[in-house]
């Protein structure tokens, strides 16, 4: 069985906080903290059980950035919160529920800037830490793109893997590469897989967008999965591109522009043709889990079974 999983967002309800947005920027201001998201969070996994969803992307910011507040803070944070963490993670794993991670896109472990490379390091460390607090297992992965590549994939890759080296252990078994639209692709990750050992995220969007070898899809999900350990459950990544146009409205005497959306942009909802043909392509390869990634999140989720089962019945039966 294949389990579909939503990212971050929860608009079921009218919309769900799932982290403490406070800034705290001013010294009135009450800072942000770790205990106030898990509460959040907390409420956010008693709605996914209600919707029978068992795969869940927790919010990458779910303690404050430790760009602010520093690794150390962080660290702080989370010893702090310790029995909240315990509880929440408890919660999820009674009712079965992935919990997962993406690092933000700002942490290139590979950039030739040191110091965002040591930023980035920090961030993993932290969120890794975060991961192991809420008791995840090993399936709670925390997925991550090379970046800094600059125009030179070679020159970065040896960096991210020089680097990766002083990444600790109990944080790089977490590790997962996804490919990006631009610089690093199947292919790439592909050779950092045989040099580091880390798994890859087959992420299909990704996959349309940047595939200079042309490898089919069915092909792509087959190389990705069995990049990832025996006992470890692999995750891809699933979207549609948007297709609608942004409308300007008139302003000031100018007339209305319509605007086309951007190469990468992720539609509200799922095409379920499309995800019909990832399934398809699934028959006969180990079991994996799909979090999906569409604006609408948790609606997306919901309406995407209901188009399955309408206009993809052999294959609605693969997914929970």
């Amino acid at each position: 069985m294949i389990r579909l999983g939503v990212a971050v967002k929860i608009l079921g309800r009218g919309g769900m906080r799932v982290r403490d947005g406070r800034r705290g920027g001013s010294p009135d201001a009450p800072a942000p903290h770790l205990s106030v998201s898990l509460v959040f969070l907390r409420e956010a996994l008693l709605y996914l059980v209600e919707q029978q969803i068992c795969f869940y992307r927790v919010p990458a910011d779910l303690a404050p950035d430790p760009y602010r507040i520093g690794l150390v803070g962080q660290l702080r944070q989370i010893e702090e919160a310790a029995g909240m963490l315990a509880e929440v993670g408890a919660l999820a794993r009674q009712h079965q529920i992935r919990l997962t991670m993406h690092l933000e896109l700002h942490a290139a472990l590979a950039s030739p800037d040191e110091r965002v490379s040591a930023r980035a390091h920090e961030l993993l460390v932290a969120r890794a830490t975060l991961l192991d607090a809420l008791g995840t297992g090993a399936d709670g992965t925390l997925v991550m793109h090379v970046g800094g590549a600059h125009g030179d994939r070679a020159a970065a890759s040896e960096r991210f893997l020089a680097r990766l080296e002083r990444i600790p252990p109990v944080a790089r078994a977490r590790l997962a590469l996804e490919p990006d639209e631009e610089c690093f692709g199947l292919v790439e990750l592909l050779r950092l897989h045989q040099q580091s050992g880390l798994p890859i995220v087959l992420d299909t969007l990704h996959h349309q967008l940047n595939n200079r070898a042309r490898i089919p899809l069915p092909e792509a999900l087959g190389l990705a999965l069995a990049t990832w350990p025996r006992g470890l459950r692999p995750k891809i990544h699933v979207s549609t591109q948007r297709t609608e146009a942004h409308l300007q409205p008139a302003r000031g005497g100018s007339r209305q522009q319509v605007i086309a959306p951007a190469h990468g942009q992720h539609a509200d909802y799922l095409n379920p043709f499309e995800v019909a043909a990832v399934l398809r392509a699934a028959r006969g390869l180990p079991p994996f889990d799909i979090m999906l990634e569409a604006k609408a999140a948790d609606l997306a989720l919901l309406r995407l079974r209901e188009d399955l089962r309408r206009f993809a019945p052999e294959v609605a039966g693969m997914v929970g």
